[in-house]
């Protein structure tokens, strides 16, 4: 069975980038949702970071995704830029 990885940036009291009403730790977290849904509908055993808004520090990210086994893993998150 494949493993997949999946993270969403930032999470909690840390909302990344922001604009519009909009947040990016809203929107990763929502896309991550999206796709461990239609993983796991195609027969993947799916790991996350995080499935609520919840504090995410990166290095725990890394350990979650050694821990699970996984062979892919896949982090969502962009970059402020003009």
């Amino acid at each position: 069975m494949a493993k997949v990885f999946l993270s969403a940036g930032h999470g909690g009291n840390d909302s990344g980038e922001a604009a519009y009403d909009l947040k990016e730790k809203n929107i990763y977290l929502q896309i991550l949702l999206a796709c461990k849904n239609e993983l796991k509908r195609h027969g993947v055993k799916v790991y996350t970071s995080r499935t609520k808004d919840e504090n995410d520090p990166v290095g725990e990210e890394v350990r979650e995704a050694n821990k699970s086994g996984a062979t892919v893993a896949v982090s969502f998150h962009s970059n402020a830029g003009k």
